[in-house]
């Protein structure tokens, strides 16, 4: 068990916590993301093509976007842990996890 104490921690890499380490990681807030131990990038890396997101006109593969996501977080620095999140404890002042 590690008792590093980080400043932003992201639980889960869809889309959503893609995005947060980007900005994060552009911030200068050194995230550390844990992706998950089977499949990183969500529901998406299930799904065929992508058409309503912002910036590509005829879709996006659902594993390629994630994919691009993935490599911008890491880009801007953002460490990517591959393990479960399996326990949580969001009280108090430091939070565990």
């Amino acid at each position: 068990m590690s008792t590093e104490v980080r400043e932003l921690v992201i639980v889960g890499s869809g889309p959503a916590g893609y995005t947060a380490a980007i900005y994060a990681a552009r911030a200068q807030l050194n995230p550390v993301m844990y992706e998950g131990s089977v499949t990183a990038g969500g529901a998406l890396m299930n799904t065929t093509e992508v058409e309503n997101f912002p910036g590509f006109i005829d879709g996006i593969m659902g594993p390629d976007l994630m994919d691009n996501m993935r490599k911008q977080s890491k880009r801007f620095g953002t460490e990517l842990i591959t393990d479960d999140v399996v326990e949580m404890d969001l009280t108090g002042d430091i939070k565990i996890i």
